[in-house]
């Protein structure tokens, strides 16, 4: 069993597995019943605040070196309804092989969102624009449709060893390649391969166009480097991002993995993750993971004529380890990493979007010290984590969760900066509560409450924004409410 040490937060982060099925058992065409037709919604509230802002207003430099004043932006609201429509078709052909194909419809219904409430991404919205007479950044946000998945799906082997591939628009779920929800998935415009050889699962996927969970097209992906693609038309073009990697999985509790990804002349990642489960009575466990990330700048449009577009120079580290005991109904979790992400006159982090303009959500990485609000990745941070949570099953209320983490980051610091010399520290708060309803005409429905307050010392966000003098704050609060619903159709 592979390890994958849980922190609270984890517990309420649902994540969509590349579609696959089991091997047919006959040589005949397979019928209506063994394809499936299934209903997803999700209704999502957000409410996000930046906290003790020190004025106002900032003012703002341009490419041009004219300035203008600008309105801060302290606060973020969006609700939406998002709907999926999820069908897999059965396999045609023999208990060795087949042929099918995957189909399906996703959109999202604005509920509240307003001009000067973007940014939470939850629905689509346009690229924010200045407005002089409000002196401040608007964008709309409204509804959108889409198709989400399409592709032609293939298997051969059998029970033990056996490859599934999927060509078209397809989900992609691995550790260097991946998303989280919003209202709908993410899609790529690519093929993915799984393969299993016994113990060992191996993979590879390419893609070379995205559709964002909420934006309702496929779209190029680019670096921050200046261009003319994109979805804004100023970014630089990359032709196509892949991945490959593997895992070992033994009964004995041991379980490893390793990992690969690169996008067209931008970014190289490596992963490896060793873990271990110790049974120590009927009821309780010790599960124990260590693992390293790797990136390093991959061409000219990662870095080029002394310019860096990416969040390190030319090399980073995030090391990582996490334990967890596990009693019965509760469990304890504590996590701790190291970074060292370099950037010469400012302040590095370990970057791990492998595209820019069309990539901030979807390439996540499964790093237990990744929280809510900040990703603690920070050059020179060390970050101690500790938690705790609790299943109420045996209280006589199955179905009920509840999680609370505390994260501390310290060490910060900025690469040649002549006003930024100290070492500067973040902390944040992050409480989860879960249910999903046991009664059967409720089978499918759950409901989780996110909440996280972090803070940091002002000095990083002034840093993270020098072009706006005046602009800074110490802290910020994120509450993330949706409920999901899904039903099985046949």
């Amino acid at each position: 069993m592979k390890l994958a040490v849980l922190t609270a937060t984890s517990t309420a982060v649902l994540i969509a597995s590349a579609a696959s099925a089991a091997p047919v058992e006959t040589t005949q065409t397979k019928s209506l019943e063994d394809s499936s037709l299934s209903l997803k919604l999700r209704n999502y509230y957000q409410d996000r605040q930046l906290k003790d802002f020190k004025q106002s207003d900032y003012i703002e430099t341009l490419s041009d070196s004219s300035k203008r004043t600008v309105k801060n932006h302290d606060k973020q609201l969006a609700w939406g309804q998002g709907l999926e429509i999820n069908f897999e078709s059965a396999y045609l052909g023999s208990p060795e092989a087949g042929i099918g194909f995957d189909f399906s419809l996703y959109g999202g219904l604005k509920l509240l969102g307003d001009k000067d409430r973007y940014g939470t991404t939850i629905l689509k919205q346009d690229t924010p624009v200045y407005d002089a007479t409000k002196q401040e950044y608007l964008a709309d946000q409204s509804s959108y449709g889409k198709l989400g998945l399409a592709n032609i799906k293939g298997f051969a082997g059998d029970d033990q060893h056996n490859i599934y591939a999927h060509v078209g628009w397809i989900s992609i779920e691995k550790p260097l390649m991946k998303t989280y929800h919003r209202l709908t998935p993410t899609s790529f415009r690519g093929a993915i391969a799984d393969a299993k050889l016994g113990d060992f699962d191996l993979y590879a996927a390419w893609t070379d166009q995205v559709s964002l969970y909420n934006h309702d097209r496929m779209e190029d992906f680019t670096s921050a480097k200046p261009g003319k693609d994109g979805r804004s038309g100023v970014h630089t073009k990359i032709d196509y991002l892949y991945t490959v990697g593997g895992s070992y999985d033994h009964e004995s509790g041991l379980g490893a993995d390793l990992a690969y990804a690169e996008s067209e002349s931008y970014l190289k990642l490596y992963h490896a993750n060793l873990n271990y489960t110790f049974l120590l009575a009927e009821e309780t466990s010790l599960q124990l993971e260590g693992q390293v990330y790797k990136g390093k700048d991959n061409g000219d449009k990662w870095k080029s004529d002394g310019t860096t577009y990416g969040g390190f120079d030319k090399d980073a580290n995030l090391y990582n380890l996490n334990a967890r005991l596990t009693y019965d109904m509760v469990s304890v979790s504590a996590s701790y990493s190291q970074i060292k992400a370099e950037k010469n006159d400012g302040l590095g982090y370990f970057d791990y979007h492998l595209a820019y303009e069309s990539g901030h959500d979807y390439d996540d990485l499964g790093y237990s010290t990744k929280r809510q609000i900040s990703d603690f990745n920070y050059n020179g941070e060390k970050v101690w984590q500790a938690g705790v949570h609790y299943s109420f099953d045996n209280l006589g209320l199955p179905g009920l969760s509840m999680g609370y983490t505390y994260t501390q980051g310290s060490d910060i610091e900025a690469t040649n900066m002549t006003d930024f010399r100290d070492k500067y520290k973040e902390t944040e708060h992050n409480v989860a509560v879960g249910y999903s309803f046991q009664q059967k005409e409720l089978k499918g429905l759950s409901v989780t409450l996110l909440y996280a307050q972090h803070k940091a010392d002002k000095e990083i966000s002034k840093i993270k924004n020098k072009d706006k003098e005046g602009y800074e704050y110490e802290g910020m609060t994120d509450l993330r409410l949706f409920v999901d619903y899904t039903v099985s159709v046949f």
